[in-house]
């Protein structure tokens, strides 16, 4: 019974008050000189038990109880703690569940963007791959480019070539039909 009191008691406070300790009870006993724990069992029985002459009545804290006026019965002192233990609770329950939803709305959204950047990420490798493949088609076309302007100097170097060759081929037949000409004019003269 003297256990029981200090945890009811302790049940009544606040939340997060911390427990008082045990105030211990007067001992019903005639000897107090000797621990309860101390005594042996059958003489804890003769120490506590009153003598059948002694008349037994109301002990004075009892009275005082009595006289301080009604009290609210264990059991709904109990019933209140539990309630509001209970309404507690299921208030951080709901809290809690509360909390989930939203960081499951907080993952999706990420996870939208996150299937969003790599739809993006894939977009911008298949740009940078046709980009790639745009100048690698150019500087290809670039190569055939200059291999043609080198084939062209080349064919314009050749008709220069051929150009000086017929003006000296053309200058020579030309001083040599001048000096036939001045050398059948000398002989006929």
């Amino acid at each position: 019974m003297r256990a029981a009191a200090p945890s009811t008691y302790h049940e009544l406070l606040p939340s997060g008050t911390p427990p008082l300790l045990p105030i211990p009870l007067p001992s019903t006993s005639r000897r107090t000189d000797i621990p309860e724990a101390d005594t042996l069992p059958r003489k804890r029985l003769l120490l506590t038990t009153p003598r059948p002459s002694c008349e037994v009545g109301e002990s004075s804290a009892a009275a005082a109880a009595r006289q301080l006026g009604p009290t609210m019965p264990i059991e709904s002192i109990i019933v209140d703690v539990r309630s509001r233990e209970s309404s507690e609770f299921y208030t951080r329950h709901h809290d809690a569940q509360k909390d989930c939803v939203a960081v499951r709305a907080e993952i999706e959204v990420l996870r939208r963007e996150r299937l969003a950047y790599e739809q993006e990420s894939i977009q911008t490798h298949q740009d940078l791959a046709r980009s790639e493949a745009y100048c690698r088609a150019l500087e290809v076309r670039v190569i055939v480019l200059e291999t043609e302007v080198r084939h062209h100097e080349w064919q314009r170097q050749a008709a220069d070539d051929l150009a000086v060759q017929h003006i000296m081929r053309t200058q020579a037949l030309e001083a040599g039909a001048r000096d036939d000409t001045l050398e059948d004019t000398g002989s006929s003269s």
